[in-house]
């Protein structure tokens, strides 16, 4: 979630300093979406997962790659629900 250097403003977000970019060079409605991943602990500002055009994932693991690369909305109910989906889980009951 972190880059080396984004910006030189210690309190905008590195999100922030992206769009910030893409409307000074014209590109106002066209900032792409973006995905942090943080594999590691930061002490940076993070953004927030609910911002257009932004996803944020935490840790690692080969389950989050193979969704993550899969054609599809990257939301943590969609996760959930591919995650429990599976046959072994459809003679659980909820108690």
């Amino acid at each position: 979630m972190e880059f080396d250097q984004a910006s030189t403003n210690q309190w905008e977000t590195d999100y922030e300093t992206i769009v910030r970019k893409f409307k000074m060079n014209g590109y106002e409605n066209r900032v792409p979406e973006i995905v942090f991943w943080n594999l590691r602990y930061s002490r940076a500002a993070r953004v927030k997962a609910k911002k257009k055009g932004v996803r944020a994932v935490s840790d690692f693991s080969k389950n989050l790659v193979t969704l993550f690369m899969e054609e599809r909305d990257f939301n943590p109910g969609d996760i959930m629900e591919t995650a429990i989906s599976g046959e072994e889980y459809q003679n659980l009951v909820v108690l």
